[in-house]
């Protein structure tokens, strides 16, 4: 009975091990082995490049450190545990495992004849948090060999991706509470929203053709919290990639991409249009290039943050149909082509290619056609002009307080002024102002209900422009009438 003695204690100490550690696999051949696979997550991810590649990856997942055990006769009084570890793929340098094996004769050696397994696994848990030392490394990214780039990548995607479902989220759009498998969390800010919340509030945009407000649906997601600061920076657009992730349709993601790049390519004055009434495409640029597959288009650009330089095509233009020369180069700057029916026209007259050797003079106002003029007035009139992007805005009903629907800016409907966000009805308390001074509510049945108004900036001159025009319109007519009646 007293040769069993160790016996049970080493079986016990391995029964103690499984309730606290349910995952715990005993040796059925064995009972006195087992084996466990213990989870490393740093609590900061580890850069890492597969070599011979230098692109840096950041992994928050490595797969895991499995640690079989036996415990020998004469354990713990008189021989340390055999210990064994190892990874799949085999990710850890052997230097890293063999001082992992080592501290554990060392504990052994500490802890004298007391049991030591419970305090190993916990030391080994707690290494894990910074990858075994490989996170705390001053060497820079890990270096590993390029055949494990695609297990590692894919462990570490799949395990996100099951840690995220297991968890808990407040939507911040619905308010409820949802289980990670019915969430996304976005990829630039990491802000956590319900699938239904975040597809039924794209779709719409998208639908309406607001694809300015298909960004992060927190309301404080970019700011620093500086007026100043927060005024000039434009929403950072979820990219056509990953609300394929989210996923949305392919139908409307791809519509998406075609408004944003719309949207850009009209707001761009140096991009001409192609003259044909039937036609009317833009120019062909390599700034916006047709959209061919927008499951690779990850960009989440804003558009404050867009850096490609204009330009404007070469003598190949003509056969390759691309926009490779600088603006401002002398001689063929004004050939461009349509990217819609490959006219090549001239971008200063608009009239099919004429060479470069033909003087040509811009189209004026008075070139334009009746409908475009008569739009044109309409706009001039009863718009007002937003102050940060110049789009015209016109109000329906309510205040004189307007959100710019393309760019959000907050301004005076009245007088075209800036407001802040923060504090937007000061400017019509401030008597200063006395063209807006307690006319908040002015025209609040609209702009064409109200039959005009009183305006200050850009479109109170052209108010006042028109006021003069008719005036001295109605002034000659009288004169004109008097040199009749004389005769």
């Amino acid at each position: 009975m007293a040769d069993d003695a160790p016996e049970d204690g080493r079986e016990e100490e391995l029964d103690t091990l499984n309730s606290i550690y349910p995952e715990l696999t005993r040796n059925l051949d064995n009972p006195l082995a087992a084996h466990i696979d213990l989870d490393v997550a740093p609590l900061k991810s580890i850069p890492v490049i597969f070599e011979p590649e230098q692109t840096v990856y950041k992994l928050s997942h490595l797969p895991s450190l499995h640690l079989e055990l036996i415990l020998p006769e004469g354990y713990p009084t008189e021989r340390p545990p055999m210990v064994k570890l190892t990874t799949t793929p085999p990710w850890l340098p052997d230097t890293v495992l063999e001082r992992l094996r080592k501290e554990a004769q060392e504990m052994w050696d500490e802890y004298g004849d007391m049991p030591m397994l419970f305090s190993y696994i916990s030391q080994l848990q707690e290494a894990a948090e910074t990858a075994f030392g490989l996170a705390d490394s001053s060497d820079g990214p890990v270096k590993l060999a390029s055949p494990l780039k695609t297990s590692m990548l894919d462990f570490n995607t799949r395990t996100k991706r099951e840690t995220f479902e297991k968890e808990t989220f407040d939507c911040g759009v619905c308010l409820e509470p949802k289980k990670g498998a019915v969430c996304y969390r976005l990829d630039h800010c990491s802000h956590v929203f319900c699938v239904a919340c975040l597809q039924d509030f794209y779709n719409n945009c998208i639908k309406e053709g607001d694809v300015n407000n298909v960004k992060c649906l927190a309301p404080e997601c970019g700011k620093t919290g500086n007026v100043a600061l927060d005024r000039g920076k434009k929403p950072r657009l979820i990219s056509p990639k990953e609300l394929l992730q989210i996923p949305l349709t392919l139908e409307n993601v791809q519509r998406f991409a075609e408004l944003k790049r719309k949207k850009k390519i009209e707001a761009d004055p140096s991009i001409a249009f192609c003259p044909r009434s039937w036609c009317q495409g833009a120019m062909r640029t390599e700034k916006y290039p047709k959209i061919t597959d927008v499951s690779q288009m990850d960009e989440s650009d804003s558009e404050d943050e867009e850096k490609a330089a204009d330009v404007l095509p070469d003598a190949e233009a003509i056969e390759s149909g691309i926009a490779k020369r600088p603006m401002g180069h002398k001689g063929m700057d004004r050939l461009v082509i349509c990217e819609d029916c490959n006219l090549a026209f001239c971008r200063t007259c608009l009239a099919s290619w004429h060479g470069d050797f033909v003087a040509c003079q811009s189209r004026v106002a008075s070139e334009l056609t009746e409908d475009d003029q008569a739009s044109l007035n309409y706009i001039l009139k009863h718009t007002s002009p937003c102050p940060e992007c110049s789009v015209p805005c016109q109000k329906a009903f309510g205040c004189n307080h307007m959100t710019c629907f393309q760019c959000k800016t907050h301004f005076c409907y009245l007088c075209g002024s800036w407001l802040p966000p923060d504090n937007p009805y000061g400017h019509f308390n401030d008597k200063k102002r006395k063209a807006c001074y307690q006319r908040l509510m002015d025209m609040a049945e609209g702009d064409e209900g109200a039959g005009g108004g009183d305006f200050g900036g850009r479109r109170g001159a052209e108010h006042l422009a028109d006021f003069y025009e008719q005036e001295a319109l109605r002034l000659q007519m009288e004169e004109d009438a008097r040199g009749e009646g004389a005769r």
